[in-house]
């Protein structure tokens, strides 16, 4: 499974980089912003996890514009805010509320699979 993860703190982003290695199922290729997301997204991407709050494209707007590429995966949206009108549950396959622990993550994305 190959695995797209935009967060802008790099720590946390470390953090769910470690939590996936460890898993032997997922290529992951880890981005700082939605931009650098859209950038990696093509038909060859399983999952797209991303943080709601980022520079450049949030990661709402990522959302809105995944229409325009060519990916067809799941996408998991990890956030301190609740889900609201902008970026709801019919707009992604999980939506998570930080803070987040290991098992929860990594029992979201294989059920993500």
């Amino acid at each position: 499974m190959t695995v797209v993860l935009a967060d802008d703190d790099e720590d946390f982003r470390e953090t769910l980089c470690l939590w996936l290695m460890n898993e032997d199922i997922y290529e992951t290729n880890d981005v700082r912003n939605g931009e650098k997301a859209i950038e990696k997204l093509d038909e060859t991407i399983d999952i797209l996890v991303l943080d709601r709050q980022m520079p450049k494209l949030s990661g709402s707007e990522v959302v809105e514009r995944l229409d325009k590429t060519s990916f067809d995966g799941a996408v998991i949206v990890i956030s301190a805010n609740k889900p609201d009108s902008n970026l709801c549950e019919n707009d992604v396959t999980d939506y998570l509320t930080k803070p987040i622990d290991r098992a929860t993550f990594t029992d979201t994305m294989r059920q993500s699979i």
